[in-house]
């Protein structure tokens, strides 16, 4: 470890000797926040950072080298950039005025107004920056402005004179050092924004980014690669303040501050690189020889120019003359003061900040802890060390609290009363505060509306972003508790548990602001609920992850075993094994470990994340409210949209917050938390402008852009559409309708792509080997090793085709001005593709309407075979964002609930997602004069409704063939019928064609079952809206949330009654199972569509022990009249290789029924079931029962006329006889979520624990929907 001491020696001694050459210097510390920008530049008491020990040295050569003929003048300013304003650290008024940045034809750019004061020694210098921190402090407490996101600028002008005793004359050298402490970087690159929309409303970023560009344009012209490159020194304050230091008449270092923290790994590259472009900048210092002299004889001769062209456009009246005059003039009085008077104006400026600070009860000690141990007093806390406990307020036997000028401590900013409380010390010693009316005061997080005991330690919140800490030596808690024990005996876990609220000294801000948080939402920590819920999934993840581990590498040690040889296995194995088992146990060990460091990770900042989104809301809430803005701010949860994607790390939490913004009358927007942070910024400025402006001028800033709500909002998110890739490792297209995953974790739509491979081939394993690569780089190819184990070349450059269709389903309120967005692979920009606009479709405007939004977009992409693009294609996917624009409308409600009437999905997407059709088609052979097999001919018949009627002769040999197939555009369920294992024949009965109706292959069992299970959670779904809506409607003052979420809740309870509808009696062709068929079937297949219920498990599809194997699935789908006789099973004689299709021997003698061996009456049908058993792959691996019911005619020989008939109608001939089975697999996961995710992701956030009649919290509820993503992935990946 190097200290402070070490960077001063190699940094800031080279930049003083420079500064005493009368060279310029500036030193600039770069680094994200928490990275020690600040401790590098200022330090703490103990280790003194860059600035105090360059001061100290300073004046230690001055006191040195100082004599007759050598004399030394040192004066300082102090600045602060924030939000490209400038405000004056050592003026008592710049902290609350900006300052303006001018640029004179002489003096370059500089600062108007800025302080520079006259110092005579190192005390001088501390002295001022101490203050100056203070009036920092202030300010950034005052607008509640966040230090780690402004600069802070120390210059130092030192003045050396030289006289010649002898001859009487003297020369001036003048050299300035810049000191800057930078904004953490880490600003522009985690807004997650980037191009057009880095600004986001706000100026905030502006100078680091600019700063980026100028380092690197410098960077290019120091190469050689832009001489003429421009330099965009004006495009922020810093940089154009900074001109010459960055690219001028300056020696420059750069401290570049880095984190060793492996999360801040991209941060950290950043800054390495930012610093390696600095490093190329080459400045060409010059000595600054008598530059007063110079400056001074310039603007004089400037001055009488200035007067000549005013005179001469006097008649003209020349505004523009006069203030040019004006500034050469002050800049000439300026410069000409005598030292004496730059002394007697500091001590004056210096005594002014002292009553000021005095004024406001602020003690001139430079810092709490410093303070006596006796005495009472408050202390200031800040999130930035560099300002934390740097105010002290004094308390009096009766302190008053308040932005009135009359108040003992004067507060001002946010939430601050002119009379805010009062702090009364009692001669017991007892110390009490009582807040006013409609004064915010909270003590140790909890509001408090009487009068409150303080005691030493406690926390303090006053308005919406003072606090403090208050030393209270006499009144210490703890002490009091244990006085109390002893006279109460009092138990130490008592004990214990009455002291948690208070009173460590150590107690810093972070802790203090989430004290509150967590005491506004009703103590409830709304984290915990997340981190339970979100603790036991993991663990069951983890659990169940493990165990595959295991078995994986048992697996692999058992072929380690077989693969060893007797004598080697006898001399060596068991070493070898055990070796292995233990390096096994020590990759899963490992790979646990990495998994519950991520979760950990990511568990620490959803909790910050939320506790940050709280903070920000809240003052949003009430800058709004001061300003009569009528907008509304809470917090929501989302899904982030890179965990949206198939790509996401494993183990990291799902949800973040977010920001909903409404307005009244208004759409509703939805912001991240860093654009909510950024219009802060901007509200704080016209909050403070608004405040200090005559009322006439208060309507002239309401004209300006509104930071409160986005007229011209950005697009929204749709959703994410992921394409498996794993058809680049085939000669074969995927064409396929891509559900679009929203960030409530619901389908908002689909998006019809297309993914080809055009050209090259990839190949199954790579050949690793020492030489592979570099012939491979050479060549243009890839070894690789082909089933034969032979080593071949093949390609290593591979070209696929990626085509965005249309976008289906999408909901209205977003459908405007649809597009989307992609990055194929190792690409750096990201590939938009625009829809085709046609102005003669005019947009569907029905209420229930679905859009569909058609692209043209179609680009090849070249890539490199290697082992990683090989994992990506089997692993990962394509993610295309589908971005739109939320449209607005009126609603009925006091707030716009826009989407009230756009159902999140239809009922057919729903149903569409978990059914698919399968068609079973049965001939019947019968052997020939030839000797073959050959299909029998299928009567038609009006009155038959199996298909047909299948023509077989009287003591013939005869197959049954049976063939089942999805059915292709049926439902997206992904369906896989892998054999055939069983074919059984019977429930023979014989039915008259005159009095008796005809059978088919149709049964209710399985849809009543379905629709028994839908209406229960239609059901349960009503009671818990039911229950909800009259808890509402039970409270007597119902606030603005309570009015909307009621609308809500009762729009979905109206959209019930539709849906119960559709469970009975559901339209012709909607897609419900059970509809009417609303179609015309091919020749030989039945009318009527059966349903199937497969009852899987709606998580992931896993079939329940009981559906696998005997039990399969459909056994109970009993057809009317399948008793009459007994099923016999079909010996299976072959299997097709091209189909799921298998011939089986039938011996109809078997069951010795009287209608199957005698020849059928002319007014009779014989009616057969034929029932198969498959074996499904997906989407569980289980056993299914199908059942075709047949009717068959039995003939001995056919007459004259029948022949001569079938000779004359040859075309209509038919040979084979169908049924269509509806497989159903669950029940919509949707439709068994008893609230709209939306409206849950609200009352999750809002921490609102109230039980529902099912036990569940709201957070419970939204975190169990949204933790749903990884399933629908998983199943999408086998759909594709």
């Amino acid at each position: 470890f190097l200290g402070q001491e070490v960077v001063f020696k190699c940094l800031g001694e080279g930049i003083l000797e420079k500064a005493f050459q009368g060279y310029n210097a500036c030193i600039f510390a770069y680094g994200q926040t928490g990275s020690g920008k600040s401790f590098s530049m200022m330090g703490n008491a103990e280790q003194l950072g860059l600035i105090p020990r360059l001061c100290c040295a300073l004046f230690q050569r001055i006191s040195v080298e100082e004599n007759e003929s050598h004399t030394f003048k040192v004066e300082v300013s102090y600045m602060e950039i924030y939000n490209e304003k400038v405000r004056d650290l050592l003026d008592p008024k710049g902290s609350r005025q900006s300052l303006k940045v001018r640029e004179h034809k002489v003096l370059g750019p500089y600062v108007d107004g800025l302080s520079q004061l006259a110092v005579t020694n190192f005390e001088d210098i501390e002295s001022l920056m101490s203050e100056g921190n203070k009036s920092r402090t202030v300010a950034a407490t005052n607008m509640n402005e966040e230090s780690s996101r402004s600069h802070a600028v120390f210059n130092i002008i030192v003045t050396q004179t030289l006289y010649d005793l002898h001859s009487g004359n003297s020369g001036e050298k003048v050299s300035k050092v810049s000191l800057v402490d930078l904004a953490g970087s880490e600003r522009v690159s985690k807004t997650g924004a980037a191009g057009e929309r880095l600004k986001e409303g706000s100026n905030i970023n502006k100078s680091l980014s600019t700063l980026g560009l100028v380092i690197s344009s410098l960077a290019d012209q120091a190469a050689g690669k832009g001489k003429n490159k421009f330099v965009p020194y004006r495009d922020s304050v810093l940089t154009w303040l900074l001109k010459d230091n960055l690219g001028g008449n300056s020696q420059t270092a750069m401290i570049a501050t880095i984190s060793p923290a492996a999360d801040n790994y991209e941060e950290t590259l950043s800054t390495l690189r930012y610093a390696d472009r600095a490093k190329r900048i080459v400045n060409h210092a010059v000595v600054n020889e008598d530059p007063n002299a110079r400056v001074i004889r310039e603007l004089r001769e400037e001055v009488e120019k200035l007067k000549e062209q005013l005179s001469q456009a006097e008649a003209m009246k020349a505004p523009e003359l006069k203030e040019k005059l004006e500034e050469s003039e002050k800049l000439i009085k300026e410069l000409t003061v005598t030292w004496e008077e730059k002394l007697r104006k500091t001590e004056e400026i210096a005594q002014e900040r002292q009553r000021q600070l005095e004024s406001m009860g602020i003690s001139l000690e430079s810092s709490g802890i410093k303070v006596g141990d006796d005495k009472c007093y408050l202390v200031n806390l800040n999130a930035d060390p560099a300002l934390n406990e740097l105010l002290v307020y004094y308390l009096k036997d009766h302190t008053r609290v308040g932005a009135d000028t009359s108040q003992d401590i004067q507060l001002f900013g946010i939430g601050i009363q002119p009379e805010h409380c009062e702090i009364d010390i009692a001669l017991d010693g007892e110390v009490t505060l009582t807040p006013k009316e409609n004064a915010r005061s909270c003590v140790n997080g909890a509001l408090v509306c009487s009068v409150t005991q303080l005691w030493h330690g406690d926390r303090i919140l006053w308005g919406n972003n003072h606090f403090f800490r208050i030393n209270l030596p006499k009144r210490k808690r703890r002490d009091w508790l244990k006085d109390l024990e002893k006279e109460t005996s009092l138990g130490e876990h008592d004990l214990d548990a009455a002291s948690e609220a208070s009173s460590e000294p150590d107690y810093n801000y972070e802790f203090a602001q989430m004290e509150v948080i967590m005491k506004t939402l009703n103590s409830n920590d709304p984290v915990q609920n997340v981190v339970q819920i979100l603790e036991k999934q993991y663990l069951e993840e983890k659990r169940s992850a493990l165990e595959e581990q295991r078995v994986m590498y048992e697996r692999e040690l058992e072929l380690l075993r077989q693969q060893l040889s007797p004598e080697r296995q006898h001399q060596h194995g068991s070493d070898r094994l055990s070796y292995t088992a233990q390096a096994a146990q020590q990759k899963v060990n490992l790979w646990a470990e990495e998994r519950d460091e991520l979760f950990r990770q990511s568990l620490a900042k959803l909790r910050e994340q939320i506790v940050k989104a709280n903070t920000l809301v809240r003052e949003a809430n009430f800058l709004a409210e001061e300003m009569s803005k009528l907008t509304d701010y809470q917090v929501t949860l989302q899904i982030p949209a890179e965990n949206l994607s198939a790509n996401k790390k494993r183990g990291a939490i799902v949800s973040e917050p977010a920001i909903q913004v409404r307005r009244k009358g208004k759409g509703t927007q939805v912001w991240t938390i860093e654009k909510l942070e950024n219009k802060l910024i901007d509200m704080r400025d016209l909050y403070q402008e608004w405040k200090e402006k005559v009322p006439e001028i208060r309507k002239l800033i309401g004209k300006r852009g509104d930071p409160f709500y986005e007229a011209q909002e950005n697009h929204n998110l749709i959703g994410v559409a992921n394409v498996f890739l794993e058809c680049l490792f085939y000669d074969v297209k995927l064409q396929y309708a891509v559900p679009i995953i929203s960030q409530q974790g619901e389908v908002a739509g689909r998006l019809h792509v297309e993914v080809m491979r055009v050209t090259g081939s990839v190949p199954e394993r790579a050949v690793e080997g020492d030489d592979s690569s570099e012939n491979s780089s050479e060549s243009g190819s890839l070894e690789v090793m082909d089933n034969n184990g032979e080593i071949i070349h093949r390609a290593k450059k591979l070209s696929c085709r990626v085509k965005i269709k249309e976008a289906t389903g999408l909901p209205p309120n977003l459908s405007n001005f649809v597009f989307c967005q992609y990055t194929f692979w190792d690409q750096c920009e990201s590939t938009v593709a625009a829809p085709v606009v046609d102005p003669d479709v005019p947009s569907p405007q029905s209420k229930d309407a679905r859009f569909t939004v058609t692209f043209s977009h179609c680009k090849d992409y070249v890539v490199n075979v290697t082992e990683e693009f090989l994992e990506f294609i089997s692993e990962g996917a394509l993610a295309i964002e589908v971005w739109g624009h939320r449209c607005t409308g009126n609603g009925n409600s006091v707030w716009e609930v826009d989407s009230l009437h756009a159902k999140t999905r239809t009922l057919r997407d729903r149903w569409n997602e978990v059914t698919r059709r399968i068609e079973m088609w049965i001939s019947i052979q019968e052997l020939n004069e030839m000797g073959e097999y050959t299909a029998v001919e299928l009567h038609q018949a009006k009155d038959v409704n199996t298909g047909g009627i299948f023509q077989l002769r009287q003591g013939h040999s005869r197959r049954v063939q049976v063939t089942v197939k999805p059915v292709q555009h049926s439902g997206t369920l992904p369906l896989m019928v892998e054999a055939i294992l069983s074919v059984s024949v019977g429930g023979v009965t014989a039915r008259s064609t005159k009095l008796q109706r005809g059978l088919d292959s149709y049964q209710e069992e399985d849809l009543n079952c379905v629709r028994e299970r839908w209406s229960d959670a239609l059901i349960k779904r009503r009671e818990y809206l039911d229950e909800q809506i009259q808890k509402i409607s039970n409270k007597q003052e119902k606030s603005e949330d309570d009015i909307e979420r009621e609308a809500r809740l009762v729009e979905q309870w109206v959209g019930l009654t539709e849906e119960r509808n559709a469970v009975f009696v559901p339209a012709p062709g909607s897609g419900i199972p059970g509809a009417p068929a609303n179609w015309i079937p091919p020749a030989g297949m039945e009318t009527h569509i059966p349903v199937l219920f497969l009852d899987l498990n709606a998580d992931d599809l896993s079939a329940s022990e009981q559906l696998i194997g005997p039990h399969a699935s459909g056994v109970n789908s009993i057809l009317p009249k399948e008793h009459g006789s007994p099923f016999f099973y079909l010996p299976i004689i072959k299997h097709s290789d091209d189909e799921v299709s298998a011939t089986a021997a039938w011996d109809s003698s078997v069951h010795d029924s009287v209608h199957l061996n005698r020849v059928t009456p002319q007014n009779e049908r014989i009616y057969l079931i034929v029932k198969t058993t498959v074996q499904l792959s997906h989407p569980a691996a289980m056993e299914l029962v199908l059942r075709k019911r047949i009717a068959a005619n039995i003939y001995n020989k056919q007459s004259f006329t029948q022949s001569l008939k079938r000779r004359i109608s040859l075309k209509n001939i038919y040979y084979a006889c169908g049924v269509t089975y509806e497989i159903v697999s669950n029940i919509p996961k949707a439709t068994e979520e008893i609230e709209d995710r939306e409206t849950l992701a609200l009352m999750a956030a809002r921490s609102e624990n109230e039980g529902t009649s099912d036990g569940e919290t709201y957070i419970e509820k939204y975190t169990r929907g949204v933790l749903q993503v990884e399933n629908i992935l998983s199943l999408e990946r086998l759909r594709q």
